[in-house]
């Protein structure tokens, strides 16, 4: 499970998890001062925010390249691009030294914050085994907007990124410019835009509308993509290994980089 649908809005899972593992934490906190200890809320609140600034910042770093570009969208932290590492290496420091400095919060500090961690990595399981996992590309022919279709299996070989949308769909339409430059611009990686469940005719209107190159473009008038990697929601980007197997998705709009951090991650060695 990648996404849950709420009407037009497609909300990731993982920040999902993540808020609600938090507001656990906050009620046995809650529950634990009521009983006497020590109020380890506003502890609690101030390392979640330290944490989030440190794996904001360590993301912004590694990916300083493309941030350096457009500076303002390193506040944008729709794109969910944090480095879980930098913000540990900050929080477990910090939450060592308020513990040694205020011992009334360690029992409250410490079980509280187990129990939202525990909660969140037993949901994250549960979501992950519902996910499909590293399956192989599918049997399918793809149509290009001139030309034959194609069959998806020629792509086998190299790392693949599908890129599932639609021209109706308000984010699709805002990252498909920065998908195109990318499939223009990389060569190590081949980059498509799988239109879903649209004709021809509909999609060609919109590109030219939007003055966008076509020549990355395929259609799957049947959404069988989506159907065959159980896709929530549009838009959805699969990154895909040079063995043909599903390697990770994205769920939702991607940034420059976020898809520069997918993409090293599709690119770097098989340890």
């Amino acid at each position: 499970m990648q996404a849950i649908t709420l009407g037009p809005l497609l909300l990731p899972i993982t920040p999902l998890l993540a808020l609600a593992a938090w507001l656990l934490a906050v009620f046995i906190a809650a529950r634990l001062r009521r009983g006497g200890a020590a109020d380890a809320e506003p502890a609690l609140f101030a390392l979640l925010l330290l944490g989030l600034l440190a794996a904001r910042a360590g993301f912004v770093l590694a990916h300083w390249g493309v941030f350096r570009a457009a500076p303002w969208t390193m506040l944008d932290i729709r794109d969910r691009g944090f480095l879980l590492s930098a913000g540990m290496a900050i929080v477990v420091p910090a939450a060592a030294l308020l513990l040694w400095r205020r011992p009334a919060l360690r029992r409250p500090l410490l079980a509280s914050t187990a129990a939202g961690l525990l909660a969140f990595v037993l949901a994250s399981g549960f979501a992950i085994a519902l996910t499909p996992q590293r399956l192989p590309l599918p049997d399918l022919r793809l149509q290009t907007l001139a030309g034959p279709a194609q069959a998806l299996a020629i792509e086998r070989g190299r790392p693949l990124v599908l890129n599932l949308w639609a021209t109706w769909c308000p984010p699709c339409r805002r990252e498909l410019p920065l998908l195109i430059a990318a499939a223009q611009r990389q060569r190590g990686v081949r980059i498509l835009l799988v239109d879903q469940q649209e004709d021809a005719a509909t999609v060609r209107d919109y590109l030219a509308r939007a003055g966008l190159d076509a020549q990355a473009v395929r259609l799957d008038p049947q959404g069988a993509l989506a159907h065959y990697y159980r896709v929530p929601g549009y838009p959805t980007t699969l990154f895909i290994g040079a063995d043909g197997r599903l390697r990770d998705a994205h769920v939702g709009e991607l940034s420059a980089a976020t898809l520069d951090d997918r993409l090293r991650a599709l690119t770097a060695p098989a340890r």
